[in-house]
Parts: C-alpha cells; sequence; structure tokens
C-alpha cells in the first residue's frame, strides 16, 4: 500500500520533477552499475589468471608428455623388434651369458637398441636385462642404486608380470628418470617374459619447460604426482617432503582444475592437471599476493578513467533528457502494441521522427530491424514446416526400400534351399544378415559379438567371390564380448583390405583381425600383406569415406581418449591399421 502511494505521488508531479528525480536515480545506478562492474571485473581478471596459469600447465604438461611418451614409443618398437625378439629367445636358450654365440647376440642386440635409440637426445643410456635380472647390455648391475635409495632389483619388482605399460622412475628433483618395461616374445600366444628394457633418461626438460613460463618468480612452485609420490624441480627436499603430505591431501580435495588454496602457510592460485599424461598429475601455484598486486594497479588505473566518464554521462544526460520523452512515448506505445498482438505479421516498420537524436534514431531502426527480423523468422519458420513435411514423406519413402529387398533376398534363400544351392544359400544368408545390421537405426551401438558376426557375413560373402586368394585370421583376446561400441568400427576397415589390397593382388592375401583389451583400452588392428598406403598418406586428406567415417564417429564418441591410426605400411609385407577406444567412460547419448 505505502509503495502503491509513494508511486501515486510521483504521478502527481510536476514532469521537471519527475525529471530530476529520474536524474538523480540514473546517476545513483551509474554509480552502483560502476561499483559492481569493478567487482565483476576483478573476478574476470582473477579468473583470467586462474586460466592463463592452466594453460601453462597443459603447455608444460603437454610438452612433458611428449619427450615421455617419445620414449615410451620407443620402448613399444623395441620390444616389437623381430630382431631384438630373437636375439633374446637365442640367449636365454644358451646355456651360459659367457658362451661366444651369447656374447655375439649380445653385441647384435646392442647394436641394434642403439640403432633404435640414437636420434633420442633424453636418453642418456639403456639396459637390458634378462628374466634373472643379469644385464646384457652395458655396464649395470641389478643391485645399483640409481636415485631415491632405489636398486634396478627394485623397481623391476614392481612392474606387473603380465603385457602392459612399463613404469617410470624419477630422481626428487625431476633432473633424471628412469623407465621400465618387461619384454614379452611375440612368437606365440604363451606371451613368454624374456626380458626387461631399461631407459636411463635424462629429464632435465621439466626446468626448462617451467623456466620458460611467461612469469617466473622463486615464489612459483610446481609440482608432479605420479603413482602416490610427488616431484618438484626445488631442490629443498626436506621442504618438498614435509609438505607432500598436506599437498597430498588437499589434491584429493580439488574438484576443478584451477582454484585457491592455503599451503606452506600461504595463499596460492593453483593449476592443476590431470589429463595430459595417465597416471600423472601437474600442479603450478602461483601466490595470491603477486596476482593482487597487479590487481591493485589496474584497480585504481580503472578508477581515474571511470570518474571523468561519469562526469560526462552526467552532463550528457541532462542535456538531452528533454529530447527523450515525446519520440521514447511512440515508441513505447507501439512496444505495447507488439506485446499485445498476436498477428505479428500486421506490425510496420516506424518513420524516424525529424531532427532527432542519434540515440533515438538507433532506438528507431533497431526496432525497425527487429520487425523486418519477426517477418523474415514467420517466413523462414513457415517454409522450414513445408520442408519438414518434405523430408518426413521422402523419409517414408526411403524405408520402403531396403524392407523390400530384405523381404526379396528372403525370397531367393527360400529358393536356393529348396534346390538344394546352398552355396547360394549361404551367400543370400550373409548378404541379408549384412544389410539388416547395416540399416539398423535403433542404437549407435552394438556389442563385440555382433560386430565379429557382421565381419563374418562379410568374409562369407567375399570367400565365395576370391576363394583360395584370401586368408582370414582372427585373434580375440577380450573377455567379455559382450562390451559395446559404435557401430560398423571393424567391417569398413575389412572392406578397405578387399577393396585396395585383395583386388590388386594375384597371390592370397592373408588378413588378420586382432581385438585386445589392455588395461584400460580396447584395441582393434586390422592387417595384410598387400600394397599399403603411399608415403605421408593422412586420414584426414585421404582416408576416403570408411576410414574419415571412422574417425569421425571416434571423434564424437570418445573425444581424444580414442585414436586411429596407420601403424605400419610395409608393402606386401605388412600394413596395419588400428584404432584404441576406452572401456570406459563412452556415452551412448
Amino acid at each position: 500500500m505505502k509503495s502503491q502511494k509513494l508511486i501515486n505521488h510521483f504521478k502527481k508531479q510536476p514532469f521537471e520533477r519527475q525529471l530530476h528525480f529520474v536524474f538523480f536515480a540514473t546517476v545513483a545506478i551509474i554509480v552502483s552499475l560502476a561499483v559492481l562492474l569493478t567487482l565483476v571485473w576483478r573476478q574476470v581478471y582473477m579468473a583470467q589468471l586462474k586460466e592463463a596459469a592452466y594453460k601453462d600447465v597443459s603447455i608444460i604438461s603437454t610438452n612433458i608428455a611428449k619427450r615421455l611418451t617419445a620414449v615410451e614409443t620407443l620402448s613399444f618398437r623395441i620390444i616389437d623388434s623381430a630382431p631384438i625378439q630373437n636375439g633374446l629367445q637365442r640367449i636365454l636358450a644358451q646355456d651360459s651369458l659367457q658362451s661366444l654365440e651369447a656374447i655375439d647376440q649380445k653385441n647384435a642386440l646392442s647394436a641394434e637398441i642403439n640403432a633404435l635409440v640414437r636420434n633420442e637426445s633424453t636418453i642418456q643410456n639403456v639396459y637390458l636385462f634378462t628374466p634373472t635380472n643379469e644385464n646384457m647390455i652395458n655396464f649395470l648391475a641389478e643391485t645399483d642404486h640409481i636415485f631415491n635409495g632405489q636398486t634396478i632389483k627394485d623397481m623391476i619388482e614392481t612392474l606387473p608380470d603380465k603385457p602392459a605399460k612399463g613404469s617410470w622412475f624419477f630422481a626428487k628433483d625431476l633432473s633424471q628418470g628412469v623407465y621400465l618395461r618387461k619384454i614379452y616374445s611375440t612368437a606365440d600366444l604363451s606371451l613368454t617374459y624374456i626380458g626387461t628394457v631399461i631407459f636411463l633418461v635424462n629429464t632435465s626438460f621439466f626446468r626448462n619447460e617451467i623456466e620458460s613460463l611467461p612469469i617466473v618468480s622463486e615464489q612459483n612452485q610446481f609440482f608432479m604426482a605420479y603413482q602416490n609420490q610427488f616431484y618438484s624441480t626445488a631442490n629443498d627436499e626436506q621442504t618438498l617432503a614435509a609438505d607432500q603430505n598436506t599437498l597430498q591431501q588437499k589434491m584429493e580435495s580439488f574438484q576443478r582444475s584451477i582454484g585457491s588454496m592455503t599451503f606452506d602457510n600461504h595463499q596460492y592460485y593453483y593449476a592443476m592437471d590431470r589429463k595430459t599424461m595417465p597416471n600423472m598429475t601437474f600442479i603450478y601455484l602461483l601466490p595470491e599476493n603477486q596476482v593482487l598486486a597487479d590487481l591493485y594497479k589496474l584497480q585504481g588505473l580503472s578508477i581515474a578513467v571511470s570518474l571523468p566518464f561519469l562526469c560526462l554521462i552526467i552532463v550528457v544526460i541532462r542535456k538531452i533528457s528533454n529530447q527523450l520523452t515525446r519520440p521514447l512515448a511512440d515508441l513505447a506505445s507501439q512496444m505495447a502494441v507488439l506485446r499485445k498482438t498476436k498477428k505479428l505479421a500486421s506490425l510496420k516498420t516506424l518513420a524516424v521522427p525529424e531532427n532527432s537524436q542519434e540515440e533515438i534514431m538507433v532506438l528507431y531502426e533497431s526496432y525497425n530491424t527487429m520487425i523486418d527480423e519477426l517477418n523474415a523468422l514467420i517466413k523462414d519458420n513457415y517454409e522450414m514446416r513445408i520442408l519438414s513435411q518434405e523430408i518426413e514423406f521422402k523419409g517414408l519413402q526411403a524405408q520402403l526400400d531396403p524392407h523390400f529387398l530384405y523381404n526379396t533376398l528372403d525370397s531367393i534363400n527360400w529358393i536356393a534351399i529348396e534346390n538344394q544351392q546352398w552355396q547360394i544359400s549361404e551367400m543370400v544368408t550373409s548378404l541379408a544378415y549384412l544389410f539388416r545390421k547395416k540399416i539398423d537405426t535403433k542404437s549407435d551401438f552394438t556389442t563385440l559379438q555382433d560386430e565379429l558376426d557382421i565381419v563374418h557375413a562379410y568374409i562369407n560373402i567375399q570367400n565365395v567371390r576370391f576363394g583360395k586368394r584370401i586368408e582370414y585370421i582372427e585373434v580375440i583376446l577380450v573377455n567379455d564380448l559382450s562390451f559395446k561400441i559404435p557401430k560398423l568400427l571393424i567391417q569398413p576397415l575389412i572392406e578397405n583390405v578387399f577393396k585396395y589390397a585383395v583386388n590388386d593382388m594375384k597371390e592370397t592375401c592373408r588378413l588378420v583381425l586382432t581385438i585386445e583389451q589392455q588395461a584400460t583400452f580396447l584395441q582393434v588392428s586390422v592387417s595384410d600383406n598387400g600394397p599399403g598406403f603411399k608415403a605421408n598418406f593422412s586420414i584426414e586428406k585421404e582416408g576416403g569415406i570408411g576410414l574419415t567415417n571412422i574417425q569421425k564417429r571416434l571423434q564424437l564418441h570418445y573425444g581424444d581418449q580414442a585414436s586411429l591410426a596407420i601403424v605400419s605400411s610395409i608393402p606386401f609385407k605388412k600394413t596395419t591399421v588400428r584404432f584404441m577406444i576406452p572401456l570406459k567412460g563412452v556415452s551412448e547419448a
């Protein structure tokens, strides 16, 4: 009631007083907005600093991950090398590692490994141990201490007793690292443990990456967490040991990649990266007092700039207030019509008042633009309805043809059975199954078993066509074939082999499908002994519909967690295309 009385009292006041009231209220609002904007700007500025720190950590972690991944990739090349596999097998077959043949084999292994690692500048040395921890390359005993009081034997014992990625060990100041990986025989499926490869790595690139940051201060701190161990480029090991438990507890409570925290009796902004390198977390701490010092300077500068601007606004408002009433009233009445009317198509544009201020012209022009856009939207909406009906009709037509073709194939199958044409029956059944699976749009996902059934149907069809010109082999190393993957990922890879290899070969094409379940990934490889891909082949630019479609679908469902790559391409020996998808994290939405 009181508010209503005040409103009625205000309406009865002379227009000049109303204008003065509006003027002072506007000034008060501007001042309030200025204060609010200052607070918002402060929050935005602080958020930008945190984002910048996170970007710095992302850059550091990406560069470090590239270096570490290069070593891990090199270890895979070593354990997958046929000369190294054969050499280890021959050495282990000897009664003594000191026999002449064993020594010759060790020299050959040393030469082969040195040839593989010579271009990796960060690797200081490489060692090769037997399953009984006897060193075969360079001089290092299992009891020798590397750093942190750990021996080679201690490190090897931490590795799992099955094929897996290796493990890293780092010095407390991140100046040096050791990477170990067990080697298993690939000659057969027994996967016999035949040795361990050990890399001694110069990891001074940690410190180099940190020193390359745009803002480097002695108060800034950088940590890396790996397998429940903390490492820092700081030389003060006592401080690191004392703060490790505190930092670990705080990390476990972090819900975001950036934020604030109290550490070592100081307030810090933190930026954390857990995604770039598996099992590794990078943390960058930026002192709050260092950030706020720059912030206070910027706030003082903003106030100095805002005050003259505010005074200018006050002067301008007083001059133009009398010129606003009538044009604004006309525009307001038209806007009221716009709010109430249901026939939007009947709305017309307004003529801009003569000799009006620029602001009034902008308002009128904006209103006219809005009316034009409304009319355009009404027209577009009408056209979209017509187009939608046409699409629905064409979709219905498209549904008729596949079902007709499927029923026709089923009829051909029964005719073939009645005439005891078993090969035709099998081929038609496979084609019908393949066709039904391809037009099934109920779900974008299917099980591994269903995907293999599609492959089998396709192979059955091609067997009739090519006969002994193809040799198909499956290697399935998966415990659960009910695991779901996106539909039609494997069959297009098989089809590529027939399209680009079998058709161009006179001799038998050996096609191998390998599905292997690793710790966190499912790995699917298709290999053949065809002509392979040309040098510098790019899936993105030259992959064709099949490979490009697979790559885009993997990106859609898994993002950067999945990959599609041409692993090897040796003409008429071995060409392998492989994709990897995570065992967890997939969405069927």
